[in-house]
């Protein structure tokens, strides 16, 4: 479904912003206070998903991004040569879904961040009692940079077999 061209109506696509370093939070204030749709999606209560990455969206199509480029916090719209990369709001509702997700992981248990050891606590695994450093962390599953047999190793592993060191 596209959106229509007139005045007011509210276009389909998404833009990306990149922001400076650790101000994602200061650019979607300021990108807000300008009227434009903004979502950060995060980890936990203050972790980008995206670090220096935000969407955005003019609240009508009329409404140029241009300013954007120069509001507190931004570094650039992301594009690729002239074209302003658009991002499908499909895409923006599977990230949100990612988002609940990872909220939802465990009661209680804390994010796993990248560079974290933990330790592999599966039943009928030879990996059990291993430990490594989280490489990637997703809801369901976990890559763990390990030691096997004197090579550093990639291994996915259920979030739920591992706990942190």
């Amino acid at each position: 479904m596209h959106c229509e061209t007139r005045h007011g109506m509210k276009p389909e696509h998404w833009y990306v912003a990149y922001t400076e370093p650790r101000r994602e939070a200061l650019a979607r204030e300021h990108l807000h206070r300008q009227g434009y749709e903004c979502y950060l999606p995060l980890l936990g209560a203050l972790e980008p998903m995206f670090p220096r990455y935000l969407f955005f969206r003019p609240a009508s199509v009329s409404q140029s991004i241009a300013p954007v480029r120069s509001t507190r916090g931004v570094q650039a719209v992301v594009r690729f040569g002239s074209i302003y990369a658009q991002v499908p709001p499909s895409l923006i509702e599977t990230v949100q879904e990612q988002e609940t997700q990872y909220r939802q992981r465990a009661p209680g248990s804390p994010p796993l961040r990248p560079g974290q050891r933990v330790r592999l606590h599966t039943a009928n695994n030879a990996l059990t009692g291993l430990e490594g450093l989280v490489h990637v962390s997703a809801t369901r599953r976990v890559i763990v940079l390990m030691e096997i047999l004197g090579r550093q190793t990639l291994v996915k592993i259920p979030a739920e077999n591992i706990e942190v060191v």
